[in-house]
């Protein structure tokens, strides 16, 4: 009787397990909402301290991540309360000096199964489409765990000489895709905190299940340049406007990586 109910107990805990990794390995489409939040204090020039209290502390957006399969889609949607907080810091009129364009509006799929990637980016109002290969980030687990939302999540960390990211990732949903271009873990990423807070990107909304694979499609708007020529683009604008502004107020208006 005994082994009977050993016997037993085994066979109901393999069944669970099995039922977990069926539930887990099913989790591969769906879709995902991210707020992110960028500190803008943070980067504010020695010459404009004095503004902070005409400034707002942070800059919000929101973007959607759709995936299925090996096809990742992430791109930014409306947010309201973002465009309250450009119009205050352009002034009455809400101008304001600096490239052009909505920097929600951009796009960045990515196919896993070729490794490849096909961005738009706007530069001083002219669209373009970056080609290329994912970020090839050098990760490390730190064997930390916690809940994001409904989510339990490992810890990852990667830093260079300029940036220090902290990635929770949840092998829940076995997808290698993240918010922008932070990806290559085997999970989602849910949660991002970059050089301390100065910036955070958190999932707001998970919703797993079949999605139209027909959204899942490259952007074919702009115009074509590899990632270094981008970069390179990038670049010398930057340091024309850090040459019209002085010091690194130009810098400003672009970020580091994920854009």
């Amino acid at each position: 009787m005994k082994h009977n109910k050993i016997y037993t107990t085994l066979v109901a805990s393999m069944i669970m397990i099995c039922s977990c990794l069926v539930a887990t390995a099913q989790n591969t489409s769906g879709t995902i909402l991210y707020t992110e939040k960028v500190n803008i204090h943070m980067n504010l020039p020695i010459e404009m301290e004095g503004m902070k209290d005409r400034i707002p502390e942070f800059r919000e957006s929101n973007h959607k991540l759709t995936f299925a399969g090996t096809k990742v889609l992430y791109e930014g949607v409306k947010n309201e309360n973002a465009q309250i907080n450009r119009a205050k810091l352009g002034g009455k009129g809400g101008r304001r000096r600096g490239p052009r364009g909505n920097r929600n509006s951009g796009k960045r799929f990515v196919d896993l199964s070729t490794n490849s990637v096909i961005a738009t980016r706007d530069l001083m109002g002219k669209k373009f489409l970056v080609t290329g290969e994912p970020e090839n980030y050098k990760w490390k687990m730190t064997g930390k765990s916690k809940q994001v939302g409904s989510y339990l999540c490992q810890e990852a960390t990667w830093q260079d000489s300029t940036t220090q990211i902290i990635a929770w990732f949840t092998p829940m949903i076995p997808v290698q895709a993240g918010p922008g271009d932070y990806t290559g873990l085997p999970g989602v990423i849910l949660h991002m905190n970059i050089n301390e807070g100065e910036r955070e990107i958190t999932a707001t909304e998970v919703q797993l299940g079949e999605v139209d694979e027909s959204a899942l499609t490259a952007p074919s708007e702009g115009e074509k340049v590899s990632q270094e020529e981008w970069t390179k683009l990038r670049e010398e604008k930057m340091k024309e406007m850090e040459k019209e502004y002085g010091g690194k107020g130009g810098r400003g208006f672009f970020q580091r990586r994920g854009e």
